[in-house]
């Protein structure tokens, strides 16, 4: 069952149930049908009409459900040694038993509360965890406890042990596993509170987990009132907020008791051996929390109150302090008050704004020293000899060029234990040590580019510039770190402290980078660079030879001797390798095989589109296996426009897609390739939407749109690729309101599919996509580029999916249920499918077999056989 909406909301719920109960006018099947699935083979009609799950003809069902978690990749060793690689295993699709579970939507944070976690833990758990120890092959599974799922699996910073959320129907549970032996066991019987805190955090010495609990004596959650205790109010007294349409906003002070009641948890230390718990600081509305290697202090980000109806909750005001392990507030660090105001004059927009240049950046702990780093600019310095407290002058020359500082703020974090640790000219973008913590690499952004700087703590803070940008000819892209989300530069690794170091060479002279040459013509080459820190001289220590796409996933030594890589090619499956760099030796680590042989057969093409007024667009084209030249088949167009200033920002991005399609070709359960098993060609054109002289991008939207469908059919057509008598047309969210667009703006499409679209933008006022006008600065695009005001002009039969739960920014499912009604009245040929419990990309195993079920019946009908002969009526 969907969770009932509040009382105050109930009136939309009542008007899709009002509009659904319009969409089929036919008996119910019986209950055992309507759970078991209904055959694609049945007649079209009926399986269109079928109010169950339905199911796509075998060929589409088996590249549905194939089995993708067989094919792995390693790309991260464990920390440590790097002796293992972990990955979680997959059964596929999630059921719709998980996806359907009970549960809360919240100003945007989905919850399951009958576990106390965020719903997306829920839907998208594992079935378990496999640890594999790359020298010898040997792979071990995990145990994991009967009746759980696992998610949120961390290594501990020796890479020893795994810790995760088992997850229970009615419980989160933390359990930690020996990487070794994949025995696991529960470190405490307590239930953890994953609504925002959703993975554990282990100290720097491996020896505890740092999580949130479910508080002592936490009571039943509110119950919604029976009866309203008043009507839903709002009040805007010529307040300015623009903001984008949010789904599921909390809409009553019910909700708001609601959510307080799931955010609200208990800071613990969960010592892994003993598992004894100690409690930091009394129960609070925790969205984030990060501790001190040593396990002695937390940097917490509370929730504050008031929440708002109007923004969703990662909008709502926040404060992060710094606790004490007894749980006492050391210091406040930073406050982001709710901005419910866009006015100038409003003293809570205007500290938003100008807070990001004077106030602390990228505040974390110190992994070798107590205390947290952070960077600032320094004191304002005045050229006319002011002081920084004295007023400023109103000529900006006034005020010098500030130096930008890291800061190392020791405990009790007082406004005198702050000491400058570096100090720079230019603006400073990132700071990572080495695993000794003896060298500070700071990574500047200059007037030139980018620097990396490396000082010598133990050498009287001596810099040395390792890295300075390349300039001229060489245009080298660089690749950064690994093992988690780096900046581009110098490579990093996972710490003995449990945060990213760079990594230096066991002789501590040398760092390293990666990167792949600028070759268009062909598959890039990849390479390792060694430099030395002190000198910046560069050698190469690697290149692949062109002859695959490779990608260096992670080195397994200090020295860069050996490394994970990936290597594949438009016909080889990606496998990975233990790579021995100076002899280029490679051993095979897995045994990836190809799941999809009647895709990977497939016949595929890319022709170039030339429109009338002169720009070019590359079309993808991916045919049966044994199609014949010259044969004209039904095609399927699917696609999703995007805004270029012209044909130049265009063929930029066109080359790096170029680049992806060397790669082999990988497809995910609603790839719509899967339709050359049925007859059809699929046809995925860019489709460029341009500026032009005094226009905006979407200015030209429909013309465009027109123009290039234009271009694609006539350029297949030519080909003798396709039958532009038989074409269909589809896509998703942005895709889909293009493809409602081309549908009432062309006539050249017999059918299309559109799903979690938006088709009226005078819903979405503010802006949309790419738009930054707002509907009263752009009027004229707005209304053009609503299809729903063009209903009557619908060419094609229409069929329409939407998720009931769709949370994306401007796609509500008023959208498609109300341009379903414009459409029944207009005597259009329509259809409309509402899936329970989805999100925008639908992903239960039943709801995405029953999409298939009916696209394939939609495009069968309506375009397969567009010009068959029309059968008698029965007399």
């Amino acid at each position: 069952m969907l969770k009932p909406r509040p009382s105050s909301d109930s009136l939309r719920s009542l008007a899709l149930l009002g509009l659904l109960a319009l969409l089929w006018a036919v008996p119910a099947k019986a209950a055992a049908q309507n759970q078991t699935g209904n055959s694609a083979t049945a007649g079209k009609g009926e399986l269109l009409a079928d109010e169950g799950y339905v199911t796509p003809p075998e060929a589409i069902a088996k590249l549905v459900t194939a089995p993708r978690d067989k094919n792995v990749s390693f790309s991260a060793p464990s920390p440590g040694t790097r002796q293992y690689f972990m990955r979680t295993v997959s059964d596929g699709l999630p059921a719709l038993r998980l996806v359907g579970k009970a549960h809360h939507n919240l100003g945007g944070l989905q919850i399951d509360q009958q576990a106390n976690r965020e719903r997306a833990l829920t839907m998208r758990s594992t079935a378990g965890i496999e640890v594999t120890e790359w020298a010898t092959g040997k792979r071990t599974s995990v145990s994991i406890p009967v009746g759980a799922r696992v998610g949120a699996p961390v290594w501990s910073p020796d890479g020893t042990q795994i810790a995760f959320f088992a997850l229970f129907d009615d419980a989160t549970q933390l359990f930690v596993a020996d990487a070794a032996t994949g025995k696991s066991r529960a470190v405490s019987p307590r239930t953890v509170l994953a609504t925002t805190v959703t993975s554990p955090v282990w100290t720097a010495d491996g020896q505890s987990l740092v999580t949130v609990l479910v508080p002592d004596g936490r009571g039943p959650e509110p119950k919604e009132p029976v009866l309203a205790s008043g009507p839903m109010v709002r009040l805007n007294e010529s307040n300015k907020l623009k903001t984008r349409t949010y789904a599921d906003l909390v809409m009553t002070p019910y909700e708001k008791d609601l959510l307080a009641y799931h955010l609200n948890g208990q800071l613990a230390v969960v010592n892994t051996r003993s598992r004894a718990i100690r409690k930091i600081g009394a129960p609070g509305l925790i969205r984030g929390i990060d501790a001190s290697p040593d396990g002695q202090y937390f940097k917490v980000t509370f929730v504050e109150k008031p929440f708002s109806y109007a923004l969703p909750v990662v909008s709502y005001g926040a404060r992060d302090v710094v606790l004490d392990a007894a749980g006492a507030i050391v210091k406040e660090v930073a406050k982001r008050p709710l901005r419910e105001s866009d006015d100038p004059s409003d003293p809570m927009a205007v500290r938003g704004r100008t807070a990001v240049d004077t106030s602390k950046r990228d505040i974390r702990w110190h992994p070798y020293a107590p205390g947290l780093l952070y960077q600032q600019l320094a004191p304002v310095a005045r050229r006319d000899g002011t002081s920084p407290a004295a007023p400023a002058r109103a000529d900006s020359a006034a005020t010098a060029r500030r130096n930008d500082r890291v800061m190392h703020w020791k405990p009790p974090f007082d406004s005198m234990s702050a000491s400058v640790l570096y100090e720079s000219a230019n603006r400073i973008t990132a700071t990572r040590f080495n695993d000794a913590g003896t060298i500070l690499f700071v990574t500047e952004s200059g007037t030139g580019g980018t620097f990396e700087q490396a000082i010598f703590l133990t050498e009287n803070n001596t810099k040395y510039t390792v890295l300075t940008p390349r300039r001229g000819a060489d245009t080298t892209q660089v690749r950064g770190g690994f093992g988690g989300r780096q900046p581009d530069g110098l490579v990093t690794r996972p710490g003995r402290k449990g945060v990213p170091v760079v990594m230096v060479s066991t002789d501590g002279k040398f760092v390293f980078r990666t990167g792949t040459a600028p070759d268009t013509a062909k598959v890039q080459n990849t390479w390792v660079e060694k430099i030395e820190i002190k000198t910046g001289s560069i050698s190469r220590l690697y290149e692949s030879d062109g002859s695959m796409v490779e990608s260096i996933s992670a080195p397994l030594d200090d020295d860069f001797s050996k490394a994970v890589v990936q290597r594949e090619s438009a016909t080889m499956i990606p496998q990975s390798f233990a790579l021995t760099l100076a002899t280029k030796d490679a051993k095979q680590l897995t045994q990836n095989v190809d799941i999809m042989p009647e895709l990977s057969a497939a016949v595929k093409k890319t022709v170039i589109a030339r429109r009338a007024d002169g720009y070019t667009f590359n079309v993808k084209v991916t045919l049966p296996a044994d199609y014949k030249d010259g044969t004209r088949l039904p095609a399927m167009f699917w696609f999703y426009p995007y805004e270029y200033d012209n044909q130049a920002a265009y063929d930029r991005a066109a080359t790096q897609n170029a680049q992806r399609e060397r790669r082999y070709a990988t497809y995910g359960p609603r790839s719509l390739a899967f339709l050359v098993t049925q007859g059809y060609a699929v046809v995925e054109p860019d489709a460029p939407i341009f500026a032009s002289e005094g226009q905006l991008p979407n200015d030209n939207y429909v013309a465009d749109l027109r123009n290039n469908l234009s271009a694609v059919i006539d350029a297949l057509d030519t080909l003798a690729i396709i039958d532009r008598h038989r074409l269909g047309l589809g896509g998703h969210s942005y895709g889909a309101f293009s493809t409602v667009n081309a549908m009432v703006h062309t006539p050249f499409f017999k059918a299309g599919i559109a799903g979690d679209g938006a088709y009226n933008r005078t819903l979405t006022p503010n802006g949309f996509q790419s738009e930054r006008r707002d509907l009263w600065a752009g009027r004229q695009t707005y209304l053009d580029m609503s299809p729903f005001l063009y209903a009557d002009q619908l060419n094609g039969a229409l069929l329409m999916y939407h998720s009931t739960e769709d949370q994306n920014v401007g796609t509500d499912p008023i959208n498609s249920t109300r341009l379903y009604h414009a459409l029944m009245g207009l005597g259009k040929t329509t259809s409309l499918y509402m899936y329970p419990y989805e999100d925008h990309g639908p992903i239960a195993r039943e709801t995405v077999l029953d999409q298939w079920g009916r696209w394939v019946a939609w495009l069968d009908k309506y375009v397969k056989n567009a010009n068959a002969p029309k059968k008698p009526a029965a007399m």
